[in-house]
């Protein structure tokens, strides 16, 4: 008989074990828009390792960790076994170096296409007349395209957003901008033409996003920008938040 899955309470007593996992990749040489060697793609993870299995407890606790829906998938390090909680991928643009950024995003899935109103010929760098302060904190626009984090783990005090927040002190330490397109991508396609729902659920997306920072650009871009105290004011609270866990 399985143990039962960790609840909600008992989850967070796992945040102390969370590690972070940092995958990119960039070309050396540009042999298309897509090879553009001022692109870096990257992708991100927190996961939690799973305990030796030497003793009953720790089979047991391994146990429940498995259940459906605390994580999103399973993989190994070594010879240790661990589960991601939370994934988070996108793409860094060098404004110095890169030549055309519409032919860059073109290049790839038609998620990056929403990004295009970042970026303005007439703006310094390339980069929209409206957010040229932002140049003001680096040179480098950081995309977040997709985020994704398992069932169990949502709804437990915006442990989420926490996650989200240190990973981006990571990939976005001297960026300019960062900007994401909030989109409930659980929804399943073939469902996504009940409106309502769609609005109901953007909405609860658009919200996770406002509390980390980020506000309105154009249509569903979304921008933080790192020169100012908001995001970082944000985490202060969130860590506060988390204090007794971390």
């Amino acid at each position: 008989m399985t143990d039962a899955a960790p609840s909600g309470a008992d989850l967070l007593t796992y945040l102390n074990r969370l590690e972070l996992r940092f995958d990119s990749s960039a070309s050396l040489g540009a042999s298309d828009a897509h090879d553009n060697p001022a692109t870096l793609e990257w992708h991100c993870r927190a996961v939690l390792p799973l305990r030796e299995p030497d003793d009953e407890e720790a089979v047991a606790d391994n146990a429940r960790l498995l259940a459906p829906g605390v994580s999103l998938a399973q993989s190994s390090r070594g010879e240790r076994e661990e589960l991601t909680i939370l994934a988070m991928s996108g793409l860094t643009l060098d404004l110095w170096r890169i030549g055309n950024v519409y032919e860059s995003l073109d290049s790839r899935d038609a998620d990056y296409e929403h990004f295009a109103p970042l970026f303005d010929k007439s703006g310094d760098l390339g980069l929209h007349s409206d957010l040229e302060e932002c140049l003001v904190s680096g040179d480098q626009v950081v995309i977040i395209d997709r985020v994704r984090i398992a069932p169990a783990w949502r709804g437990l005090g915006r442990v989420g957003r926490l996650l989200i927040s240190h990973l981006l002190r990571w990939v976005a330490g001297k960026a300019a901008l960062v900007a994401t397109h909030p989109y409930p991508i659980d929804i399943p396609v073939g469902e996504r033409e009940d409106m309502a729902r769609e609005t109901r659920e953007k909405a609860v997306v658009q919200r996770t996003w406002r509390s980390l920072g980020f506000e309105p650009f154009h249509e569903d871009v979304w921008v933080m920008q790192p020169h100012r105290r908001d995001h970082d004011d944000a985490v202060e609270r969130l860590e506060t938040a988390f204090a007794e866990h971390l």
